[in-house]
């Protein structure tokens, strides 16, 4: 047995030999399948660290204040484990489940959480008044804050966990699903929340300086006196009381734009651009806009940046959107029958409601190099009851896209690229 001295003072975190490591695992998985010689994992204060426990079943294991820093631990089983003051800095837990587990003062900082479960996980401060575990532990372990600095959480469930005063600087949280979460009083500068979905997060006097929320869904989050500055929220999805919260607080919010050159003059010059291929006019660029049940109906939008824009219930019928870039647009319930969208970017786009029979979505074939082709991007778009009966979306790709309720009756989806994408209740032929 070998004891290192940490950085807790005197504290020595015992390193347990790989025999025993390999016992303990064997009588563990014992114990959770209900056979007899089973007994639970409790390696507390122990070094684990840099350890490979990929795909094992851990849950309900004891690891309190255990270092498992480095480890490895790609899609591990952690359900309602112990991991209270826990330091797993640069661990990898992609697609590891930690759901109901115990995170309290836990150390994540730079961790990759990649698609990991974390569903009603405790990762509050730590308090050893309230830790009930069977073993003393160090008086410094008492009101450590966790640390989620620089985590790369991308596509991970959050959904119901407890944040609430976690530091998150620079966290990436893109395409989380995190419904539900406190994040009352989090540091969270800098984060990335691009598409996430936070719908009746507490946000509550959280430091969202500079954190990236395009895109993202915010329906009933509380986001009282919460610190925005210099906050992303173009493209996102607030309600009423959410944007009374951000009205003075020093971020973008949806339906803002640089420049105050009237919509109508962007879209003449436009015209202009498209007709003479580029020799006169200008490209438009409408990204962030509020173009809100805006007549658009049968226009040449080619190659236009629409990212970003607030466009509920436009009006479009028969447009032109080949290689628009429309990143994180809110088209929700717009009218897009028979638009063409060949080439266009979708990604994280809200489509929920919309109307897109007939529309095209192939890819745009090169007419100068054979075999160049640009396809149609809705890489987590959000297409929840979209009519897209018949339209074209062959080749399409739609990775972790939202189709549920909607109807692709009479829809082409050869070689559409749907890894990941929900079709629950979706009509089909």
């Amino acid at each position: 047995m070998q004891t290192e001295q940490g950085e807790l003072g005197e504290q020595t975190w015992r390193r347990p030999s790989t025999d025993e490591v390999i016992e303990a695992v064997r009588r563990h998985a014992r114990l959770l399948d209900g056979r007899m010689g089973g007994a639970r994992l409790n390696f507390v204060l122990c070094d684990l660290r840099g350890l490979n426990l990929s795909n094992v079943n851990l849950s309900d294991a004891e690891l309190t204040g255990t270092r498992l820093d480095r480890a490895q631990l790609v899609g591990a089983k952690l359900k309602g484990a112990i991991l209270f003051a826990a330091d797993l800095r640069l661990a990898n837990l992609q697609q590891a489940d930690l759901s109901k587990s115990d995170m309290r003062g836990i150390t994540l900082r730079g961790a990759d959480l990649t698609r990991a479960k974390l569903r009603d996980t405790d990762v509050r401060e730590a308090v050893l008044a309230v830790y009930r575990g069977g073993q003393p532990l160090p008086q410094a372990f008492d009101g450590r804050v966790p640390n989620l600095a620089a985590v790369v959480a991308a596509s991970a469930d959050f959904t119901g966990a407890k944040l609430n005063g976690a530091v998150t600087l620079k966290a990436d949280f893109s395409d989380a699903k995190m419904a539900q979460v406190d994040l009352r009083g989090a540091d969270l500068r800098g984060a990335n929340f691009r598409g996430a979905n936070l719908e009746g997060a507490n946000l509550q006097g959280a430091r969202l300086q500079e954190a990236d929320f395009a895109g993202a869904l915010l329906t009933d989050a509380l986001l009282r006196d919460a610190m925005a500055e210099g906050a992303n929220f173009r493209g996102a999805i607030l309600d009423s009381r959410a944007l009374g919260d951000l009205r003075h607080a020093g971020a973008m919010l949806p339906g803002s734009a640089v420049g105050d050159e009237p919509t109508e003059d962007l879209l003449r010059q436009h015209a202009d651009w498209v007709q003479s291929t580029g020799r006169s006019g200008r490209r438009a660029d409408l990204a962030g806009r509020d173009l809100s049940r805006q007549d658009l109906r049968g226009l040449n939008l080619t190659a236009a940046r629409l990212g970003y824009v607030m466009a509920r219930k436009v009006v479009a019928q028969g447009a032109c959107l080949v290689m628009a870039d429309l990143e994180c647009a809110d088209l929700r319930e717009g009218w897009l029958e028979r638009v063409d969208l060949r080439g266009a970017n979708l990604e994280r786009a809200h489509l929920s409601g919309a109307s897109l029979a007939g529309a095209v979505l192939s890819p745009l074939v090169s007419t100068e190099t054979p075999g160049r082709r640009w396809p149609t991007r809705l890489n987590h778009a959000r297409l929840q009851r979209c009519n897209l009966q018949g339209a074209d979306l062959r080749g399409v790709i739609a990775r972790d896209a939202d189709f549920s309720g909607a109807d692709l009756r009479g829809a082409r989806l050869d070689g559409a690229d749907l890894d990941g994408a929900v079709l629950a209740q979706a009509l089909r032929d």
